[in-house]
């Protein structure tokens, strides 16, 4: 009796190690080999959001703005799940995605000249605007918007995480 708890303890000990194992290791899209979850921009004007991974789904959200940053939660064939800056979850087909990263404002800020709270001011960036992400320093995001680079504090921006830029 005693060895037998002692074989499902140590068999509970696995099975909990290996679950532990499996939760540090990114999970890899199945269809494109590449992170899941992960960020993308739309790469199309008129790209249909589908609720399932499929034409014969209807669509739920015709996406216009080119660049959008999206976030990108499950793969289906050539179809992705993802989720926009309002959490809409939606299917889109891969050929409307860039991997180009971008970052959309969550809430007005200010766009420095170098990371820092009292830096330079070079804009003012309104809710909505959306720009290239091409950097990160702590909580500073380095990103190009209308001709103009400067640096937004992550926390006013949605699709802005430093992971695989």
């Amino acid at each position: 009796m005693r060895r037998g708890i002692s074989a499902a303890m140590v068999a509970a000990a696995v099975i909990f190690a290996l679950g532990a194992a499996q939760a540090d290791t990114p999970t890899v899209g199945t269809d494109s080999n590449l992170p899941v979850p992960r960020y993308v921009s739309l790469r199309t004007q008129d790209a249909n959001g589908r609720h399932g991974p499929g034409l014969e789904h209807p669509v739920d959200w015709i996406y216009q703005r080119v660049g959008l940053p999206l976030q990108v939660t499950g793969e289906s064939g050539p179809w992705r799940r993802v989720v926009d800056p309002d959490g809409a979850v939606v299917w889109i087909h891969a050929q409307n995605l860039d991997a180009r990263r971008m970052a959309y404002v969550r809430e007005a800020s200010t766009l420095r000249r170098d990371p820092r709270a009292n830096a330079r001011e070079i804009a003012y960036l309104d809710q909505g605007v959306v720009g290239a992400l091409t950097g990160c320093d702590g909580d500073w995001r380095r990103v190009a918007v209308g001709g103009r680079v400067g640096w937004v504090q992550a926390s006013a921006l949605w699709g802005a995480e430093c992971e695989g830029l």
